[in-house]
This record gives structure tokens, sequence and C-alpha cells, in this order.
């Protein structure tokens, strides 16, 4: 199944930058990204991930799309996952 926004999403969207009040975010923060997300890349992950503070971590997985959908990437986010929650409570 494709999902299509309407163009009106994307106008929106624009109006919204996290950048200069990312320092407020004080709560743990995970970023996973796939390394052929065209929609949210890397670079864009990089800069939010640079102006995080406290805990936080930023895992790319090699290949994978916006949507992880293979079993490979989707073993790989559950594996990520399962190892950050564990590692909030030590």
């Amino acid at each position: 199944m494709i999902k299509r926004l309407k163009f009106s999403h994307m106008i929106d969207r624009a109006k919204y930058d996290l950048l200069p009040e990312a320092h407020k975010l004080t709560m743990p923060v995970m970023l996973i990204v796939g390394s052929a997300d065209w929609g949210t890349s890397p670079e864009h992950h990089q800069m939010l991930y640079n102006k995080l503070p406290g805990k936080r971590d930023l895992r790319i997985i090699e290949g994978a799309p916006h949507t992880f959908r293979e079993p490979s990437h989707l073993k790989q986010v559950y594996e990520i996952l399962s190892d950050w929650i564990s590692d909030l409570d030590k």
C-alpha cells in the first residue's frame, strides 16, 4: 500500500524548525534513520543530534529507506531499541 500526503502537508511542515528549541528536550532521545532515507536524511538527523542535550544516540541503518520494512532492517531497529531501553536503567 502506498499512502501519499497532500502537498499542503509539505507547506505546513516548512513552517516549523525544531533546531532552535532542541536544547529544551531533556529526556533521553534515540534517533534511528536509514542511510537511504530521502525524506529525513541522516544529515538532518545529525543536525538535530548535535543540538540535543543529555543522553542521546543516533543510529544509521545501512540501506534502509524512510520506512523500515525489510526483515533485516526491522531486526536492527529491534536490537537498537532493546539495547537502548536496557541501557537507560544503568
